[in-house]
């Protein structure tokens, strides 16, 4: 039996639900839908809660897609918000008002500024005129008219404009500050002094005019009136955060670091809980390379304002930098935990890619976000460097060029792409690229060494020397210019200065090889081999774990006929790190010169008797193999070593020499070039075989990058310079071809390619 009190409850429950929901009563009109909306978007703006308002903005274009003003406030709150999308997304929104109502002037002002913002005169201008038209005394249509006409150099006619501005309205700042700008356009700096005055007459503590006469009195070299002029300002907003950065940076531009350490620190003192004092000092610390001060400044930022996204990038950027990942990458992890789409994680993650070696992920990751953000510097910047591990020089060179058109002043892109320079061999652009970088920091420490080896490799060595000077002036231990001073110094004869350039690279870095060698060098050129053994052996004490150490004095002690004590160097070269390739060279090579060889054989068969898997038994029969013509017995035990330990390096990269020389297959080659560069990459052979492999493939840019790493570390080997003057040929520049071809025949006219360099030679 149905319960009648339960019907009767369920009536009232439903009809409570249907008033609730409008359905009974009459439902609201569209008309009065959009009323509400825009009342609340109102009320959101005014409140700024800018991300509420543009939702109920949005409500209204939904239901009136023609309603111009909505647009106009759609495009007003993407202003508000200032991201990037959010500009876009403003402009799009102003195009689609003046397209409703070309009679709303704000917008068109709006317009135009945007265009101008883009280097679009021709368009700003159309806007400005479309507001003359209707208001010719609107003082912002002629200001934004003029500045149209200065983009396009036509000053004459845009300082007609600013005047007719400041007839309608004296009291703009701007207009006397784009006026004075104008001047300076055309080379009049007391016309331009003239017309700041003359706002300064209006508005004597205008900041904005003070700031700016402040900046042509620097301009024109009148550095101290430019700094009475900034520290004026300062003195009449003592708040503003902006001052203080602007006087710091002027110190900075004219060296006066303590003031301008001091300065920020003024800032620090009277904001306390701000973060922005902070993030400049330790702008400031990274600048003059004091990275302890640094960090520590980033991280107080980070600690007075945890979500903000410019302490995140710094704290995060400076330990990436430094290598630390394993403090970098939990910051990382959470920026994408809160946001999986937050852009300073996803491209600091790709980093963290890079530095791990997964090249491609990284490529791909910043690839989408540029996609999605095509004006972030940053971005355009790491795909730059991540081609760059990729040795892709040419797609690097565009992503750091297109970072530095976005960001003028972004060092580090600009350090970057100078460096890429340097490396493909282009030198006069690596010096381009380099002092540009250092205009805008003069204790810029990468952009220094860039310039310094440019010189160097171009053959400028009366530059190249001043430069290097002038590092270690500052850095008296920075072991690779005292090195490059050293180098300099012995081909002067100068033996003397260069065992003391040499040895305080040394001191500076304990494992420097390269400048232990040339130490050795220089007491073999005088005649004192013992004296250079000695040299090395006192070494190996200091750092006993340094492979390259042991095989240096192998070499030392095969120059002295002592071949008992140069294998056992050898042998405890390949004992402490089985994975160096010049080990196992200069071990076959002592086997060959004593007649050994068949011994040799003898007694690495009876090694992989008793363990097949032994990789150096497999390595060095693959070597002597090698050595006797034999490439199909080295193959065979290069891959018998890779099925043991497919990443070993020395096994894949004279497998790659093998296979680009018989050049039946290229890409295998390369794949295991590859393989031996990712787990060795600082190996000069592997460079030499990747290198080739690539002139092989006419891949010319990139065999030159690699090649010229080579040869700089291999600067006794006249094949790898063969190798890059060949390259450097192809590429289209005879001269370094030359260079290149006449240093390989110099060390020595007997090394198998010699015939052809000479014939080369000749025909260049």
């Amino acid at each position: 039996m149905r319960n009648p009190m339960l019907k009767m409850t369920m009536s009232v429950t439903l009809t409570i639900a249907l008033i609730a929901t409008g359905w009974g009563c009459t439902q609201m009109s569209a008309e009065e839908k959009k009323v509400e909306h825009i009342s609340r978007g109102q009320a959101y703006f005014a409140e700024e809660k800018y991300r509420e308002a543009l939702i109920e903005y949005k409500n209204v274009v939904q239901i009136d897609p023609k309603d111009a003003n909505a647009h106009y406030q759609l495009a007003l709150i993407h202003m508000k918000l200032g991201g990037m999308s959010d500009l876009q997304a403003a402009f799009g929104e102003l195009a689609t008002t003046v397209d409703l109502d070309p009679s709303i002037q704000d917008a068109q002002i709006k317009l135009s500024e945007f265009y101008l913002l883009a280097k679009q005169p021709e368009k700003a201008r159309k806007h400005a005129d479309i507001v003359l038209a209707s208001a010719p005394q609107d003082p912002k249509g002629h200001l934004l008219r003029g500045r149209s006409l200065i983009i396009e150099k036509e000053f004459d006619q845009g300082i007609e404009e600013f005047r007719q501005a400041i007839q309608l309205d004296p009291d703009n700042t701007n207009t006397y500050i784009d006026l004075a700008k104008a001047y300076i356009g055309l080379k009049k700096p007391e016309d331009a002094f003239a017309a700041l005055k003359e706002g300064l007459a209006k508005q004597p503590n205008s900041t904005e005019l003070i700031l700016t006469l402040g900046d042509i009195y620097l301009i024109t070299g009148k550095v101290d009136e430019a700094e009475q002029r900034y520290q004026k300002a300062l003195e009449l907003e003592p708040d503003n955060e902006a001052f203080y950065i602007k006087l710091s940076r002027f110190y900075q531009l004219v060296r006066k670091w303590e003031k301008a350490e001091k300065t920020l620190r003024q800032l620090v003192e009277k904001k306390p809980q701000s973060e922005v004092g902070h993030i400049q000092l330790g702008e400031f610390f990274v600048q003059i390379g004091k990275g302890d001060e640094a960090i520590a400044h980033f991280q107080k930022a980070l600690d007075l304002k945890p979500d903000s996204e410019v302490a995140q990038e710094k704290v995060i950027t400076y330990h990436l930098d430094a290598g630390n990942l394993d403090k970098a990458q939990p910051l990382i992890q959470g920026l994408l935990d809160k946001n999986k789409n937050n852009l300073l994680g996803r491209v600091s993650n790709a980093r963290v890619q890079v530095m791990k070696g997964n090249v491609s992920e990284a490529i791909a990751t910043l690839q989408r976000v540029i996609k999605e953000e095509p004006r972030m510097a940053m971005a355009h910047h790491y795909l730059g460097i991540a081609h760059a591990a990729n040795n892709d020089g040419a797609q690097a060179v565009h992503e750091l060029t297109e970072a530095v058109k976005l960001a003028p002043n972004m060092i580090a892109a600009r350090n970057a792409l100078a460096g890429i320079r340097l490396a493909e061999g282009s030198y006069d652009l690596a010096i381009e690229g380099a002092q540009a970088a250092f205009r805008l920091n003069t204790r810029n420490l990468p952009s220094v060494r860039v310039l310094a080896e440019a010189y160097f490799r171009k053959g400028e060595i009366a530059k190249a020397k001043k430069v290097y000077e002038a590092i270690v002036e500052q850095l008296p231990m920075d072991a690779s210019s005292q090195y490059r001073l050293g180098v300099i110094a012995a081909n002067d004869k100068d033996y003397k200065g260069a065992l003391t350039h040499f040895e305080k690279a040394v001191e500076g870095n304990p494992n420097f090889v390269q400048a232990v060698s040339q130490i050795a060098a220089v007491h073999l050129t005088q005649g004192k081999a013992d004296k250079a053994r000695e040299r090395v052996m006192n070494q190996i004490k200091t750092v006993p774990d340094n492979p390259l150490l042991h095989n240096l004095l192998g070499g030392l002690w095969m120059q002295a006929k002592k071949m008992d004590e140069a294998e056992q160097a050898f042998r405890k070269a390949i004992s402490i790190d089985d994975t160096v390739q010049i080990s196992y060279m200069n071990l076959a090579e002592l086997y060959r010169k004593t007649d050994r060889v068949n011994d040799a054989v003898k007694e690495y068969e009876t090694a992989l008797a008793k363990n097949p898997k032994l990789v150096s038994a497999h390595m060095m029969l693959g070597m002597i193999a090698e050595q006797r013509k034999d490439h199909e017995g080295a193959k065979e035990h290069y891959r018998e070593t890779l099925k043991i330990n497919d990443t070993f390096a020395p096994a894949a990269n004279n497998l790659a020499w093998i296979l680009a020389e018989e050049g039946s297959n290229l890409d295998e080659a390369l794949s295991y070039a590859k393989i031996a560069r990712e787990q060795r990459p600082s190996d000069p052979n592997i460079a030499d075989t990747l290198g080739w492999i690539y002139y092989k493939k006419n891949a010319y840019l990139k065999a030159v990058s690699y090649l010229s790493e080579a040869a700089e570390k291999l600067q006794d080997n006249p094949t790898v310079y063969y190798h890059l003057g060949m390259t450097q040929l192809k590429k289209g520049d005879p001269a370094e071809a030359k260079k290149a071809l006449s240093k390989a025949l110099k060390l020595s006219d007997r090394f198998p390619e010699a015939e052809e360099a000479k014939k080369t030679l000749a025909e260049l």
